[in-house]
């Protein structure tokens, strides 16, 4: 009686396990952008990427002050006395802005314009990396859900009709009740995989810079593209491509600038004046003009002049600042030295491990998946002899099933190791 009925109720389940299996690795699921086209998004509409894009533009109206000179210093003033005497004076102060200083400035503000730029490049490599494996998270997530969909709905099935039989009392209630545990466990795993999709998704609408209730479907396959590369040759393209040494060298030659803006600064200086004064003034006698009149002593004077003021470096040379940049610069050239040992472990580390995820996975898919699927085929068949039970053949099928997601799992570390390289060498695109 469980033979005739439950035989094949159980053969329709492990085809569908089967199907299911090989079909989930080559059909994407529905979705309405790639993963490529999302970084791209990702890279445009990023907030925090966009504030660091407005960094680079604050940098550069610095570069461009740094390359004024001083404004010129108009003095006025007058003088009035109790009398009838008064003085208006008008003088103008032009800094010289001597040697070097208008260089030092420019050199420091044009080093931090380099920074800025190589520190969008940098986030714009985390970005995208991060991108890449939140959307892997994805699309696991969705390869599981889908696995369990399959399973829930045959189970439902073969749940429907194995209620009827035990109606029709040809099948023990007991089996009811195992099939109903096995389909309730499957309904649980299926609202969890789906709030998780939920949940990824919702994370990577605001890493691509999308509202929270934005549609967003993510197709594609959970895959890396094979990257077959020297460990040297990784390396060299690591250290030349890399933002962040790139910054960090940025800021050494920053560093370097500032010690030569500080020892400009430290130099004489000079700068010029001009000026004019009128001088109303008299005394309170009255003399005799030139045809023998008497006036009063009083007449209005002009006069021009000019001048250099020279600041003489005698007690301050800047010697502290100097100092300070000196060993700002040293310490900028270390940290350039750590960045690039970071780098190569970064990669050493990156290749070994996407060459272990890709060993681990060959052989999860060879051999593990394979001989899962026979296992269930046996259990199965065994169950139509009425040799085994149904829950030998739910516990085979719980087995299948955590299979499966190991081999997403599988599947998502050599996508992650993968992305991590990209990282780890900076490579802009796939």
């Amino acid at each position: 009686m469980r033979r005739g009925v439950l035989g094949p109720i159980v053969l329709s389940c492990a085809v569908v396990l089967g199907a299911c299996a090989g079909r989930a690795d080559a059909l994407a699921p529905p979705g309405e952008i790639t993963v490529d086209a999302l970084v791209a998004r990702a890279l445009a509409d990023n907030p925090e990427l966009r504030a660091v894009r407005l960094e680079v533009e604050a940098a550069e109206g610095r570069l461009k002050q740094a390359g004024l000179r001083p404004n010129p210093t108009l003095d006025l003033g007058g003088q009035k006395a109790l009398g009838p005497d008064n003085n208006l004076m008008a003088g103008v102060t032009l800094p010289l802005d001597l040697n070097g200083r208008k260089e030092g400035r420019v050199g420091v503000a044009e080093r931090e314009v380099e920074i800025k730029r190589a520190q969008v490049r940098d986030r714009e490599r985390r970005l995208r990396a991060e991108i890449r494996t939140k959307a892997g998270e994805l699309l696991a997530a969705q390869r599981n859900l889908a696995v369990v969909d399959e399973l829930l709905g045959v189970n439902r099935e073969a749940l429907g009709l194995l209620q009827e039989r035990v109606r029709q009392g040809a099948t023990a209630p007991l089996e009811e009740s195992l099939l109903q545990v096995e389909v309730s466990r499957l309904d649980s795993s299926q609202r969890l995989l789906a709030g998780r999709v939920e949940v990824l998704a919702v994370q990577l609408r605001a890493l691509a810079g999308l509202p929270p209730d934005a549609a967003l479907a993510v197709k594609g396959e959970l895959a890396a593209p094979p990257l077959t590369m020297d460990r040297t040759v990784a390396i060299s393209e690591a250290l030349a491509a890399r933002a962040d040494l790139e910054t960090a060298r940025g800021e050494a030659a920053m560093a370097t600038a500032q010690v030569r803006k500080e020892r400009a600064e430290g130099r004489w200086d000079a700068s010029i004046n001009v000026g004019y004064q009128r001088q109303d003034f008299g005394f309170a006698l009255n003399g005799l003009t030139a045809s023998g009149a008497t006036r009063p002593i009083q007449d209005v004077f002009h006069y021009f002049g000019g001048g250099v003021s020279i600041t003489l470096p005698i007690r301050n040379k800047n010697q502290g600042n100097i100092a300070a940049a000196l060993a700002t610069a040293r310490a900028a050239e270390r940290r350039v030295d750590a960045v690039m040992l970071t780098v190569r472990q970064e990669v050493v580390a990156a290749l070994a491990q996407y060459t272990a995820a890709k060993s681990a996975l060959g052989v999860y898919a060879r051999g593990v998946r394979d001989a899962a699927r026979r296992n269930l085929d046996v259990v199965k068949q065994t169950y139509q002899l009425g040799r085994t039970s149904l829950l030998d053949v739910i516990a085979e099928q719980r087995r299948f099933i955590e299979i499966e997601m190991g081999y997403t799992e599988s599947l998502k570390q050599v996508y992650d190791a993968g992305v991590d390289l990209e990282r780890a060498i900076g490579l802009g695109h796939r």
